[in-house]
């Protein structure tokens, strides 16, 4: 995700500013510490009381700019792996290029779970369009290339440097369900927190489950980054992706009779609140081993590894279901780091969502609910949904300290239908977030930007069981290069209105989301033209050229 009178003014206020009836709840609150404890684990390292300073007390030296001086904008774009959809371990059928290259191996329109036991139906109506081979990367990376292939990783790091991107937000996802094997070959090398607890007499299946989904290619370029000067490298940073129910699922299923019965888990072993919290501090802590410690993770200028979350909505709701709060679990994430020697972790919301009433349905939500509290693996209702609107003001209070976008596909009556639609939806977005936040140094709005959307490779806009999209209108925002431009040069000029207070980082959605056809990587159909862009407007103008004006809303065309 109405009054006309009397009062006439008050229409005339709503029509100018359709959310100015709504309360704020956000308010600034009072400086204190919070003091969070973690249970006592022998197989941990001594517990210890620590005390984590507010976010609200704490000053972030970036962006106290006392001589009102315009600091260079930070662009940051999402990475979105792909993936092996096929069974046969001696075939790779990749998540992206299979489905741009046609219907056959293309597992996005054959899914059940979101398109109904047909899978994605196409007929007069709605026929299929493509292949979509005008999304085939560029021939400097070898076209459909392989997601581990090191020279690859090595061009995009190198594109992504030489264009004006500062950092890539990388889209990590997690299974809390995998138990694991250390004895076992193919899985000794697995990440598993050192000295926890293991089984010796069951080849050493771990006591906490969870591990990595999808992470080869960061995997491959963080190799390949690591190998290049400090001046050449780019940064990173996770972009932690908790939205799959199917996964939430899979974790409610631990100590089924049926997962019993399979042998995938043992007598005794069940997916409850302290297991909950511990893979919570398992995932925290692998962060910190594997990535935190390196030199070319994304840091704020205090020196704390930033972390954006996706979709907050969705790991409040199942930790809810707990009793837990979102607080809770961001707070023990860095209690976690301060034990081990770092300041802390800054999280950042990446989150959208419905705002009118009528779609409150699609809200979001706040708590997961069983619908057997005694056979929680059958599933469950998202409640308690809230409005985007009602929502943002919560998010400081959730222990978060930034607000962010991975696209924006309404504002209010809003819609995107094309891309001058994206560009007025985005605009207002821009406008009340910058302005609710303005007076709050220490809550920072990073300015989105998106180059489009069209999810028909991988069945259209948005699935339905019936097998067909419910808005397949909306898979026709696409921009060129000069439309592009002049949305980033909308989103500097604003970030740069702003910047005293909500910071200077600009979001771009995205490198390769090429079945949502949102990409700014070069490919055969737009050549280096988005890339092109961003230079024109963030890295010529750091180096004292004057790029061209942008265009305006209302003259510019898509292609």
């Amino acid at each position: 995700m109405k009054l006309f009178s009397p009062p006439l003014i008050l229409f005339l206020i709503f029509i100018l500013d359709p959310l100015a009836c709504e309360e704020k709840s956000s308010k600034i609150q009072s400086s204190k510490e919070r003091i969070v404890e973690l249970p006592s684990d022998p197989n941990n390292k001594a517990e210890e009381e620590i005390k984590i300073t507010d976010i609200e007390t704490e000053v972030i030296a970036a962006r106290q700019t006392n001589d009102n001086t315009i600091k260079d904008q930070l662009v940051g774009v999402y990475f979105m792996p792909s993936w092996n959809t096929s069974p046969d371990p001696n075939r790779d059928i990749d998540s992206f290029w299979s489905c741009l290259m046609g219907l056959e191996d293309c597992s996005s329109i054959k899914n059940t779970a979101v398109w109904g036991p047909r899978g994605r139906v196409y007929d007069n109506r709605y026929p299929y369009e493509g292949p979509f081979l005008d999304r085939k990367p560029h021939p400097s990376l070898g076209g459909f290339y392989k997601r581990d292939d090191p020279q690859v990783a090595r061009k995009q790091l190198e594109y992504m440097k030489s264009y004006g991107i500062d950092f890539f937000a990388y889209n990590w996802f997690f299974g809390r369900h995998y138990y694991y094997h250390r004895y076992f070959g193919p899985q000794s090398t697995l990440y598993y927190p050192e000295g926890w607890q293991i089984d010796p007499n069951r080849d050493g299946r771990v006591a906490v489950p969870g591990l990595e989904e999808w992470n080869e290619q960061l995997t491959v370029l963080l190799q390949e980054n690591e190998k290049l000067p400090p001046e050449k490298q780019m940064k990173w940073a996770i972009n932690w992706c908790d939205d799959s129910d199917d996964r939430w699922r899979l974790w409610l299923d631990i100590g089924s009779p049926e997962s019993i019965s399979a042998g995938r888990n043992y007598e005794g072993e069940k997916p409850d609140k302290a297991l909950y919290l511990k893979v919570h501090e398992k995932i925290t802590q692998l962060w910190i081993d594997k990535y935190f410690k390196r030199s070319d993770y994304l840091k704020s200028e205090d020196g704390r590894p930033i972390v954006y979350i996706y979709f907050p909505q969705d790991t409040e709701s199942r930790a809810a279901f707990y009793g837990i709060t979102m607080r809770e679990l961001l707070d023990r994430s860095k209690v976690i780091a301060v034990r081990n020697g770092l300041k802390g972790i800054k999280f950042i919301a990446v989150a959208s969502g419905a705002m009118l009433p009528r779609e409150r349905q699609y809200g979001m939500p706040t708590q997961w609910r069983a619908n057997n509290s005694k056979e929680i693996w059958r599933g469950g209702q998202y409640v308690n949904r809230l409005l985007f609107q009602n929502y943002v003001p919560r998010l400081k209070g959730m222990g978060f300290e930034g607000l962010t976008a991975y696209v924006y596909h309404n504002f209010l009556s809003l819609e995107n239908r094309s891309f001058n639609d994206m560009r007025r939806t985005y605009q207002s977005h821009w406008n009340r977030w910058s302005e609710f936040y303005k007076n709050d140094p220490n809550f920072e709005y990073q300015v989105p930007v998106a180059m489009g959307w069209d999810y028909r490779p991988a069945g259209g806009t948005w699935p339905q069981t019936t097998g067909f999209p419910s808005e397949p209108e909306k898979d026709r925002v696409h921009s060129n290069k000069a439309t592009f431009k002049a949305k980033l040069e909308d989103a500097k000029k604003l970030s740069e209105k702003y910047q005293s207070s909500n910071g200077s980082t600009i979001m771009i959605c995205c490198w390769n989301e090429y079945l949502e056809g949102n990409h700014i990587e070069p490919t055969e159909g737009h050549g280096f033209s988005y890339l092109e862009a961003i230079k024109e407007v963030f890295l010529e103008r750091r180096m004292g050229f004057n790029p061209s004006p942008p265009v305006s809303v209302a003259s510019s065309k898509n292609p």
